[in-house]
């Protein structure tokens, strides 16, 4: 290819990645994505783009499968990282390398993981890699912020149910949800509703649980049921049944990770519900026996 392709294939790819992180192929919906973070945090929005612009050249000098890299998949984790360190982390000049560090450590473990075992990645590159360095970050002159406790107050369903598509961009506003849903909605329609029945399906949950208020119409506790149904979707199989599932086993999950380990929550509850939805389809037709096998 000439230089003006190798550089429109190179930004093709980095866009792509950002899209991944709703588990989309889509330049557009990576433009997007990237408006998201801006319009909520424009330090934010640097580090998402200077991570994934690192992720990619990462996964290239690695000889990452070339599918997989130009889909983006290799790259989104990375892209949350950055994300991740944005919102956990006060500015100063450690961050700044912390940002390209920790994007090409995760970006190496995608990588390496996509290589050596068939267990979909999904978000628990970044999230290892950020658990990882969670406890040691003051001693790598890493400030953390401090957030308060969240307080009681009325549901509001639809700023509940739009800052909660934000939040899987780390980026709890309604402006920055609805670009995120019309990013959605550009690369597949589907998609989008799926979205949108995980984030009621979540916050219908929350809400009977006795979460406080503003956890749920921030979108905290419900970005785990929008990922969930989405990979649940795309990932596991098509059905709608399996898009609530993914949803309520996720929120719950997190809620468990939330109260009971010292490490952000992040997107554990949703990359555990998908891994268990996958191994009860592999277990199902062994536990179902002769009926399902047709004997």
């Amino acid at each position: 290819m000439t230089a003006p392709d190798n550089v429109i294939q190179f930004g093709r790819r980095v866009l792509r990645g950002f899209s991944q992180c709703a588990f989309q192929a889509n330049e557009i919906t990576g433009a997007l994505f990237i408006a998201a973070v801006a319009v909520f945090n424009w330090r934010m929005a640097i580090f998402y783009v200077i991570s994934g612009v690192i992720a990619t050249i990462v996964a290239r000098a690695l000889n990452g499968n070339k599918e997989l890299l130009d889909l983006g998949l290799y790259q989104f984790n990375s892209a949350l990282m950055g994300l991740a360190l944005g919102n956990f982390f006060q500015p100063n000049a450690m961050l700044w390398v912390a940002v390209v560090v920790l994007a090409a450590i995760t970006a190496a473990l995608t990588v390496a993981w996509s290589k050596l075992t068939q267990l979909p990645f999904l978000a628990a590159p970044f999230i290892l890699v950020l658990w990882a360095v969670w406890p040691f970050a003051e001693y790598l002159g890493l400030a953390k912020v401090t957030f308060g406790a969240f307080a009681d107050a009325p549901l509001v369903w639809g700023a509940a149910a739009i800052s909660t598509f934000g939040s899987a961009l780390f980026a709890p506003s309604v402006l920055s949800g609805l670009l995120f849903l019309v990013g959605l909605l550009i690369s597949n329609w589907r998609h989008a509703i799926v979205a949108a029945l995980g984030a009621v399906t979540a916050i219908a949950l929350a809400e009977q649980a006795g979460a406080p208020g503003t956890a749920i119409n921030s979108g905290f506790i419900g970005f785990n049921g929008v990922l969930a149904a989405l990979a649940a979707y795309i990932i596991v199989a098509a059905d709608l049944r399996l898009v609530a599932l993914g949803a309520l086993l996720s929120t719950w999950l997190a809620s468990y990770v939330y109260r009971g380990a010292p490490v952000p929550v992040l997107a554990s509850g949703f990359v555990l519900a998908v891994w268990l939805m996958l191994f009860l389809g592999w277990a199902n037709p062994r536990l179902a026996g002769k009926a399902v096998q047709g004997k």
